[in-house]
C-alpha cells in the first residue's frame, strides 16, 4: 500500500498506484522524478512526481470527507487552482473501496459518488491525483 513509501521509500509503491490512473511505467529505464514527498499528518501524505515532462501530486488519506475536502486539500497545498484531476481507469464503488472495508466506522461522504471519480484506494488509503500546470523550469 501506498503508505508504506514512509517507511520505505520504493518507487514501485508509487508506480502501481499510477497504473490505476493509467500509467503505464513498468518498463520504463526513469519511469517518473520523484521531487518531493511529504507526510502532512499521521495518516496523509503528498507526492510530488514529474512524470513525462509534466507535475503531478499524488494524496493519499485515509478518512476523506467528500470531494470539496479534496479539492481544498489540493489547493491548499500548491497554494493555485491551476490543477485538474486525473480519472483512474476504473472507479470503485464507495462501499466497496479497502479504507471503507478495513474501517470499523465511516462516514459516507453526500458526494461520496463524485468523489469515486477520482479515487483509487491502495490499503487503508484513498488516493487522488492531479496533473499541476507546473512546469519542469522551475527546477
Amino acid at each position: 500500500m501506498i503508505r508504506d513509501f514512509q517507511y520505505n521509500a520504493d518507487v514501485n509503491l508509487i508506480i502501481e498506484v499510477l497504473q490505476k490512473f493509467g500509467f503505464n511505467l513498468v518498463h520504463e529505464k526513469y519511469p517518473l522524478s520523484l521531487l518531493q514527498f511529504e507526510v502532512i499528518s499521521p495518516d496523509s501524505f503528498m507526492w510530488r512526481l514529474s512524470i513525462g515532462g509534466s507535475i503531478y501530486y499524488l494524496y493519499a488519506e485515509d478518512f476523506v470527507s467528500g470531494l470539496d475536502y479534496v479539492k481544498h486539500t489540493f489547493e491548499d497545498y500548491l497554494e493555485s487552482r491551476d490543477w485538474e484531476f486525473v480519472k483512474p481507469l476504473k472507479t470503485v464503488k464507495f462501499e466497496d473501496a479497502s479504507p471503507v472495508v478495513g474501517a470499523n466506522v465511516y462516514n459516507k461522504a453526500s458526494d461520496a459518488d463524485a468523489m469515486m471519480e477520482y479515487a483509487v484506494d491502495s490499503g487503508y488509503d484513498f488516493v487522488f491525483l492531479v496533473k499541476s500546470s507546473e512546469t519542469q523550469e522551475k527546477f
